[in-house]
């Protein structure tokens, strides 16, 4: 449970947020509201798959879908493209399909669409090895299993699957771009970000955005960057950041916003 937060118990700090558009605003809203100033820098974008034969396989396994004994999703991204998918093909669910998701929002956002049974979730961390120790996916020979997900990423969750028996197909729903843009100074990173007489930390919600980010700016950037704090979810994308090499890493539980927001107070009273 998150910690109850103190207004403007984050004045001083100007953090630079990295999310996609649409999750940014929100998690921006939250902190102004903690008295902390931010600035946006998108450094992923989600955008539906558009070719005529990867329309096709989403089709052919949306149209598949009662074959299933188990649909895990992945994102927020993949309840928010997959259940306009089954929406047009089911507009009532097959039963005996059980639901999974990596995390609490994904769950939320799953459960504002499914309510034929309980969602089945990741506890703790919001990743594949956390998910895969739920008990309703131990003893699964035998059984078919779709993933609704973005275009490529980790195979851990369906290797792990396809070990224990089951049979896995991914139904891949969308692709994750880096949208970064140079400023007129053609820099990545605002100018007058780096100029702030605030504390300035650098937050990132995945590895994916973080490699991303690195890999956007200049050499100058980059030193500069590893120079400030950054906030990141989990001990994976924690020690991403140590290579890169962040100096000081603020490690949450997880990606959600309660989490975040919990290990930066944490770190801020220090």
């Amino acid at each position: 449970m998150a910690t109850e937060q103190p207004s403007n118990h984050l004045k001083g700090l100007h953090l630079l947020i990295t999310r996609p558009t649409a999750q940014a605003e929100s998690w921006a809203k939250q902190l102004e509201a903690l008295g902390a100033r931010v600035t946006l820098q998108p450094m992923m974008a989600i955008e539906p798959l558009q070719g005529a034969a990867e329309k096709q396989r989403i089709i052919d396994d949306i149209l598949n879908f009662a074959d299933y004994q188990k649909a895990i999703f992945i994102s927020q991204n993949a309840v928010y493209h997959g259940v306009q998918w089954l929406d047009q093909y089911w507009p009532q669910l097959p039963i005996g399909v059980d639901f999974f998701a990596i995390g609490q929002a994904t769950a939320d956002a799953l459960n504002q669409y499914i309510d034929n049974g309980m969602i089945h979730m990741a506890t703790q961390a919001m990743n594949s090895e956390a998910l895969l120790a739920n008990e309703h996916l131990q003893n699964i020979d035998g059984e078919k299993i779709l993933i609704f997900r973005g275009k490529g990423g980790r195979t851990l969750l369906a290797d792990v699957l396809q070990e224990r028996g089951a049979q896995v197909d991914y139904c891949e729903l969308y692709e994750r771009v880096c949208p970064a843009k140079t400023t007129d100074a053609g820099q990545i990173v605002d100018p007058q970000f780096r100029q702030s007489e605030q504390q300035v930390i650098i937050t990132v919600h995945s590895g994916e955005t973080l490699d991303n980010l690195c890999s956007s700016v200049t050499q100058d950037e980059l030193q500069w960057l590893c120079q400030q704090p950054i906030l990141v979810p989990g001990q994976r994308v924690a020690e991403l950041a140590k290579q890169v090499p962040f100096n000081t890493v603020i490690t949450a539980k997880n990606a959600t916003h309660e989490s975040m927001i919990d290990a930066l107070l944490q770190w801020h009273s220090q």
